[in-house]
This record gives C-alpha cells, structure tokens and sequence, in this order.
C-alpha cells in the first residue's frame, strides 16, 4: 500500500484550538438535481482529536462522478475520506493532507476558506536543497534514488541516480555541484519506511505503514526540514 500526502503552511500562525473551533461540527449539504436523479452531497469535518501539538481529524467530502449506460449520464456518489492534521511550531502552524497532490491542494483551498473566509491563507511549503540534503545524508547508505534540478545543462531539466552508496560516487557530488536535490527515496530512520519527498512537500510511504505512524513521521521528520 502507498500513502501519499502533501504539506502546506498557513500565511498566519494559528493556535490549534482556534482551529478546532473553527472546524468542529462543520457541515455543508448541497442539493444535486438532474432529470430523475436527486442527490444530497454533504461536506463535514468528523473525528477531531487533539494533542500536544496536532489536531488531526478527517474531511468526509462527498463528490460526484459520472457514468453513462444507453445514452443517459447517470450520477454516482462517492464519499472520499481525507486524513489531514494540523501542527504547530514557533511562530508557524502547517497543514497535511494525506492524499495525491491534486486534490490535496483542493483540501488546502477549502481549509482555507473555512478558516480564513477565503482562498490563498494556505500555501505550499518549500523545504531547502540543503535540507533534502542533510535528510539524504543522515541515512546515506539507505538512499534508493535521487533527483536533481535546476542543472545548468540545455535541454536537461532533471538528472537521476538511483542504487546504493549514491554519497560515494563522483557523479553525486558532480550533481550536487551543479544542480539541487528536487526528489529523494530513502528510509525513515524512525520509522523504517521507505518515504519518497520532495522539495514542495510531497511526501510519499512505499509498503504497509499505518496513517498514525505517517502521520508522525511527517510532524517529526520531515516539517522540522521546512523553511
């Protein structure tokens, strides 16, 4: 099983008990009619918990799709359940929400409507080629691949390495000289997960890891990396 998640920044820091009152019991219902097809989409927030430094809960976020069976669109409900948490840090408060990039970023925007009255509070993190590096390096032995960009070679936008003891090699350090680490797999040192991350926050667990642990690993590991 993959565990994909992406983390944002809120523009203004937060107490996390301002945003469990924001957030706890929020309900929307929106009413979908066409021909004989009447549906109720419901949007709420469900099982906030709070801890020491997390508030974590789940967005239950029905959508809909659509098929089509002799000519008719027919309607189909789906309910996506996204896992997401809130963490706080000096002077910063971030956002996880554990799904793919795309609607992770949908997430973000309607948590930031529901916080902030509007799009644009919530943003996407950067964590430094430095600090991909030092994360890289902590486990070097147990580094899979390696992406890198911002390389001043033409018509080469990224270059990759993958296998063991990539720190041992000349064209790691070649690569390292020329361009920035964009995207790395390696091993959790905590956790023992293989985790792919990039530099815009995209974290990814390969093999069967529990959200809980993910979670940790993301407030632990990877958001004390983030400018």
């Amino acid at each position: 099983m993959v565990l994909a998640g992406k983390i944002f920044r809120l523009v203004e820091d937060m107490a996390l008990d301002r945003i469990a009152e924001k957030l706890r019991g929020y309900k929307v219902e929106e009413d979908f009619e066409e021909e004989d097809y009447k549906i109720k989409l419901i949007t709420e927030v469900v099982d906030l918990a709070m801890g020491f430094d997390s508030l974590r809960g789940v967005l239950a976020w029905d959508v809909l799709r659509f098929t089509y069976h002799r000519g008719r669109r027919i309607p189909v409900p789906k309910t996506l359940y996204l896992t997401f948490g809130f963490f706080k840090r000096p002077g910063a408060t971030f956002l996880l929400v554990i799904e793919k990039k795309n609607l992770a970023n949908k997430a973000a925007n309607l948590f930031s409507q529901l916080l902030f009255i509007s799009k644009g509070y919530i943003l996407n993190v950067l964590i430094k080629p430095e600090k991909m590096k030092e994360y890289h390096e902590k486990n070097p032995e147990n580094t899979k691949v390696i992406f890198f960009d911002s390389l001043p070679i033409p018509n080469v936008d990224k270059l990759s390495l993958y296998g063991p003891d990539l720190t041992q090699t000349d064209l790691y350090n070649n690569y390292l000289k020329m361009g920035s680490i964009w995207y790395l797999v390696t091993v959790s040192n905590n956790y023992g997960a293989t985790v792919g991350l990039t530099r815009d926050g995209v974290v990814v667990a390969f093999g069967n890891m529990e959200k809980t642990d993910f979670i940790n690993m993301v407030n632990t590991e990877i958001i004390p990396l983030i400018s």
